[in-house]
């Protein structure tokens, strides 16, 4: 079965769990296995790190991104109103590329989103509309 790591703002979180219901439902085509964080990774003292990936301190956090990503066939990248300025998303995609060719890599705006565009490492890849077909298709 393919292994699919979904890259999204947190405020999308919303499509995550759209896209997860779908794949359970045994009526529709999108099938997967889920590579994405399950939960977010704390520090010692019990608090979600919410570092920018260039800070030290996010370390923990990179290396269990980067085990999920190196086992991941695929990547989805939801692209929501504000996922272009998100540094994690951008530093996700980096980090996929570098185990993966872009040809895996599907960018798609999330449907609330009619206007912001993809973060730049992927302005050169096509942007598709929110379509569960289409990626019920790519994940095969």
């Amino acid at each position: 079965m393919t292994t699919v790591f979904i890259s999204h703002d947190h405020s999308d979180k919303q499509y995550i769990e759209a896209i997860k219901a779908t794949r359970l439902n045994s009526n529709h085509p999108l099938e997967f296995e889920d590579r994405s964080l399950a939960e977010a990774i704390c520090n010692e003292h019990g608090h979600t790190i919410r570092r920018p990936p260039s800070d030290f301190h996010s370390l923990p956090v990179k290396e269990e991104i980067t085990k999920l990503l190196a086992s991941s066939h695929k990547l989805l990248v939801l692209v929501g109103n504000n996922t272009h300025s998100k540094l994690w998303v951008e530093w996700e995609i980096e980090q996929f590329l570098k185990y993966n060719s872009e040809k895996n890599v599907l960018v798609m705006r999330t449907p609330d989103n009619n206007y912001a565009g993809a973060p730049s490492i992927v302005h050169h890849l096509e942007l598709y509309a929110w379509n569960l077909q289409r990626i019920a298709q790519w994940a095969r």
